[in-house]
Protein backbone atom coordinates (compact mmCIF):
# COMPACT_ATOMS: atom_id res chain seq x y z
CA UNK A 1 0.00 0.00 0.00
CA UNK A 2 2.70 2.41 -0.25
CA UNK A 3 2.67 3.13 -3.68
CA UNK A 4 0.70 5.75 -3.11
CA UNK A 5 2.33 7.52 -0.40
CA UNK A 6 3.08 11.15 -1.05
CA UNK A 7 0.05 12.32 -2.26
CA UNK A 8 -3.24 14.51 -1.69
CA UNK A 9 -7.11 13.63 -1.34
CA UNK A 10 -10.12 16.08 -1.06
CA UNK A 11 -12.79 14.78 1.13
CA UNK A 12 -16.58 15.73 0.41
CA UNK A 13 -18.32 14.14 3.56
CA UNK A 14 -22.31 14.34 3.93
CA UNK A 15 -23.00 13.37 7.69
CA UNK A 16 -26.92 12.93 8.65
CA UNK A 17 -28.04 13.85 11.87
CA UNK A 18 -27.38 11.09 15.02
CA UNK A 19 -30.20 8.27 14.39
CA UNK A 20 -32.19 7.57 17.50
CA UNK A 21 -31.29 3.76 18.23
CA UNK A 22 -27.72 1.56 18.65
CA UNK A 23 -25.62 4.38 20.43
CA UNK A 24 -26.97 6.74 18.11
CA UNK A 25 -25.02 6.39 14.75
CA UNK A 26 -24.77 8.93 11.95
CA UNK A 27 -25.45 7.81 8.36
CA UNK A 28 -22.50 9.05 6.59
CA UNK A 29 -21.61 9.36 2.49
CA UNK A 30 -17.86 10.12 1.69
CA UNK A 31 -16.00 10.74 -1.89
CA UNK A 32 -12.10 10.88 -1.70
CA UNK A 33 -10.17 12.23 -4.35
CA UNK A 34 -7.29 11.62 -5.34
CA UNK A 35 -5.43 15.06 -6.71
CA UNK A 36 -2.62 12.95 -8.26
CA UNK A 37 -4.86 10.75 -9.99
CA UNK A 38 -4.39 7.77 -8.55
CA UNK A 39 -7.07 5.98 -6.23
CA UNK A 40 -9.94 7.71 -5.42
CA UNK A 41 -12.62 6.30 -3.18
CA UNK A 42 -16.74 6.47 -2.73
CA UNK A 43 -17.72 5.35 0.39
CA UNK A 44 -21.07 4.78 2.43
CA UNK A 45 -21.10 4.07 6.61
CA UNK A 46 -21.72 5.09 9.80
CA UNK A 47 -19.81 6.60 12.29
CA UNK A 48 -20.66 7.29 16.41
CA UNK A 49 -19.33 10.44 18.32
CA UNK A 50 -18.57 11.04 21.77
CA UNK A 51 -18.20 14.51 22.88
CA UNK A 52 -16.24 15.65 25.88
CA UNK A 53 -15.39 19.05 27.71
CA UNK A 54 -19.13 20.56 27.16
CA UNK A 55 -19.01 19.87 23.49
CA UNK A 56 -15.74 21.52 22.70
CA UNK A 57 -13.82 18.19 21.76
CA UNK A 58 -15.11 15.13 20.24
CA UNK A 59 -13.89 11.79 19.27
CA UNK A 60 -15.56 9.41 16.71
CA UNK A 61 -15.05 6.20 14.81
CA UNK A 62 -17.16 4.42 12.19
CA UNK A 63 -17.17 1.68 9.62
CA UNK A 64 -18.40 2.04 6.09
CA UNK A 65 -18.33 0.06 2.09
CA UNK A 66 -16.03 1.35 0.12
CA UNK A 67 -15.65 0.99 -3.96
CA UNK A 68 -12.69 2.76 -5.35
CA UNK A 69 -11.44 3.31 -9.49
CA UNK A 70 -8.21 2.05 -9.17
CA UNK A 71 -6.75 -1.46 -9.27
CA UNK A 72 -8.23 -4.94 -8.58
CA UNK A 73 -4.90 -5.93 -9.67
CA UNK A 74 -2.56 -4.03 -11.04
CA UNK A 75 -0.71 -5.45 -14.31
CA UNK A 76 2.19 -7.81 -14.52
CA UNK A 77 5.04 -5.47 -16.01
CA UNK A 78 7.48 -8.83 -15.64
CA UNK A 79 5.18 -11.08 -17.93
CA UNK A 80 7.29 -12.55 -20.70
CA UNK A 81 6.82 -11.77 -23.83
CA UNK A 82 5.35 -8.09 -23.05
CA UNK A 83 6.92 -5.48 -25.68
CA UNK A 84 8.99 -3.17 -23.75
CA UNK A 85 6.44 -0.10 -23.75
CA UNK A 86 4.39 -1.93 -22.92
CA UNK A 87 6.37 -3.33 -19.96
CA UNK A 88 7.17 0.39 -19.20
CA UNK A 89 3.48 1.55 -18.90
CA UNK A 90 3.25 -1.37 -17.02
CA UNK A 91 5.83 -0.59 -14.51
CA UNK A 92 4.51 2.69 -14.13
CA UNK A 93 1.59 1.86 -12.99
CA UNK A 94 2.90 -0.85 -10.94
CA UNK A 95 5.05 1.91 -8.90
CA UNK A 96 2.55 4.29 -8.16
CA UNK A 97 -0.65 2.40 -7.90
CA UNK A 98 -1.99 -0.11 -4.63
CA UNK A 99 -3.18 -3.65 -6.14
CA UNK A 100 -6.22 -3.73 -3.71
CA UNK A 101 -7.21 -7.34 -4.88
CA UNK A 102 -10.70 -5.89 -4.43
CA UNK A 103 -13.50 -3.65 -6.12
CA UNK A 104 -15.02 -3.18 -2.79
CA UNK A 105 -13.35 -2.56 0.42
CA UNK A 106 -13.88 -2.18 4.17
CA UNK A 107 -13.05 1.65 5.25
CA UNK A 108 -12.84 1.73 9.41
CA UNK A 109 -12.13 5.28 10.03
CA UNK A 110 -11.39 7.63 13.28
CA UNK A 111 -11.29 11.17 13.86
CA UNK A 112 -10.10 13.72 16.73
CA UNK A 113 -12.41 16.94 16.31
CA UNK A 114 -12.21 20.91 17.92
CA UNK A 115 -15.36 22.64 17.99
CA UNK A 116 -14.48 26.18 16.52
CA UNK A 117 -18.26 27.32 17.01
CA UNK A 118 -21.37 26.57 16.12
CA UNK A 119 -20.46 25.61 12.30
CA UNK A 120 -17.10 24.75 12.26
CA UNK A 121 -14.24 22.28 13.62
CA UNK A 122 -11.18 21.03 12.72
CA UNK A 123 -10.66 16.71 12.77
CA UNK A 124 -7.33 15.05 12.96
CA UNK A 125 -8.32 11.65 10.96
CA UNK A 126 -7.11 8.26 9.99
CA UNK A 127 -8.66 6.23 7.31
CA UNK A 128 -8.24 2.56 6.52
CA UNK A 129 -8.72 0.76 3.12
CA UNK A 130 -8.82 -2.79 2.65
CA UNK A 131 -11.32 -6.00 2.24
CA UNK A 132 -9.29 -8.26 5.14
CA UNK A 133 -8.29 -11.20 2.37
CA UNK A 134 -12.28 -11.67 2.45
CA UNK A 135 -12.66 -11.13 -1.30
CA UNK A 136 -9.04 -12.38 -2.49
CA UNK A 137 -4.98 -13.41 -1.04
CA UNK A 138 -4.27 -9.64 -2.57
CA UNK A 139 -4.90 -7.39 -0.02
CA UNK A 140 -2.58 -4.75 0.52
CA UNK A 141 -4.68 -2.12 1.83
CA UNK A 142 -3.95 1.68 2.67
CA UNK A 143 -3.95 4.01 5.55
CA UNK A 144 -4.71 7.68 4.92
CA UNK A 145 -3.63 10.37 7.38
CA UNK A 146 -5.25 14.18 7.40
CA UNK A 147 -7.02 16.72 8.59
CA UNK A 148 -10.28 17.81 7.80
CA UNK A 149 -12.33 21.30 7.78
CA UNK A 150 -15.59 20.99 9.38
CA UNK A 151 -18.40 23.11 8.05
CA UNK A 152 -22.13 22.13 9.71
CA UNK A 153 -24.91 23.55 7.68
CA UNK A 154 -28.53 24.29 8.74
CA UNK A 155 -28.84 25.23 12.70
CA UNK A 156 -26.82 23.84 15.35
CA UNK A 157 -26.21 24.23 18.77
Amino acid sequence: GSEEDGTVDVQLIYRGAPLRFALKPRLTGKLQINTAGRTSFASFGAEWRQHILQGRLYGQVGIGLTVHDGYRFTPDPFEPGVPVGEARRRYAIYRTHTSFGSQVLFNPNASLGVRLNSHWAVEATWEHFSHGQLFSEQNAGIDNLGLRLVHAFGHHR
